[in-house]
């Protein structure tokens, strides 16, 4: 069984137009969005082995946060074909990675993270930014797992309004 967690950036600031893309940051509400995101998909099940992030600036600090919060402590590498907005290319990624890790965590960008998500069978529109998606696949290796073997596991954004159990 592998376990693929699909991570879009938390939000970006589009405060300084002369900045080239790659070299986007985080913006004051993605920060605030990411230890709630961490602590959500902490509380659940296993967590990532790997963090593969994009190198974008916005994707590898999401990504960090997520490395040096989450209390799996997981492993953090970036890789430059993950700045893409192929969903095709994220899907080669994944199919090319290690087998010694069972939970891999790719953290990138908008379209490719939805487009992917769709292509396992996700009737969703958007994933929102800081939005993080679970799949599981009843396959081996990762070369094998494609959108038919695809399970949904978890699906949690930012603004998803969390049922209280307090009484009211």
């Amino acid at each position: 069984m592998k376990l693929l967690f699909l991570v879009r950036h938390a939000k970006s600031s589009w405060d300084d137009p002369t900045l080239d893309d790659h070299d986007r940051p985080l913006n004051p509400r993605g920060y605030k969005n990411l230890p709630g995101m961490i602590h959500r998909l902490d509380a659940w099940q296993a967590g990532p082995q790997l963090i593969a992030t994009s190198t974008a600036l916005r994707a590898s600090e999401t990504a960090y946060q997520f490395a040096h919060g989450l209390t799996c402590q997981p492993k953090l590498a970036a890789h430059s074909e993950l700045y893409t907005e192929s969903a095709e290319e994220l899907l080669s990624f994944i199919q090319h990675s290690s087998d010694t890790v069972d939970r891999l965590m790719l953290v990138g960008h908008n379209p490719a993270v939805t487009e992917l998500a769709q292509s396992f069978g996700m009737a969703v529109e958007n994933i929102p930014t800081c939005g993080v998606v679970v799949f599981r696949f009843a396959a081996d290796c990762w070369q094998a797992v494609t959108g038919e073997q695809a399970t949904l596991y978890f699906y949690d954004y930012p603004k998803r309004e969390i049922a209280r159990n307090d009484g009211e």
